[in-house]
């Protein structure tokens, strides 16, 4: 039933900005709604979760629960539940760009997940849904694409910032 199977989702991204202030903000979901558009909402649980509310085509409420954070390989982990279950998998290394140069990086983000919503799960059984679904999902990582390196370049460089 295809209300059971489970989304899997890869992007693969370059960002302008350097791999430790990327880093710094993908590790911290309860400030993602300070830079990314699809949050509006976050809130801390504790120091390992993060209960977040992404908007899309299909609005979703997930608890995030980081299960690894070791950013001197670049890897962060996290266990998602709510309206779906799964787990997010993000990489972030350094481009290595030339002295002078600004920094970039590359930012690859896996994620699997099942819907455990009732309302999704019985969405998803009608045609065309999870194609709608996916397409939910994509224009977040979008938004998520654009403003992570605005925002990252803005934390590592304020001078870099415009002002009002």
């Amino acid at each position: 039933m295809s209300a059971d199977r489970p989304f899997r989702f890869t992007h693969r991204w370059a960002v302008p900005a350097d791999a430790r202030s990327v880093l710094a903000l993908l590790a911290d979901p309860a400030g993602y709604p300070r830079w990314w558009p699809a949050v509006p909402r976050a809130r801390r649980l504790g120091p390992d979760r993060a209960a977040v509310r992404l908007r899309g085509f299909v609005p979703v409420r997930l608890t995030m629960e980081r299960l690894i954070d070791d950013r001197a390989r670049g890897l962060l982990v996290a266990h998602l539940r709510g309206d779906l279950m799964g787990t997010v998998w993000v990489t972030v290394h350094d481009d290595g760009a030339p002295a002078g140069h600004a920094p970039r990086c590359t930012v690859a983000w896996e994620q699997e997940v099942v819907l455990t919503s009732p309302w999704m799960r019985a969405v998803a059984r009608v045609p065309g849904a999870r194609a709608a679904m996916g397409l939910s999902h994509a224009a977040a990582m979008r938004s998520a694409r654009r403003a992570l390196g605005a925002k990252a370049v803005a934390t590592a460089d304020p001078a870099r910032t415009s002002r009002p």
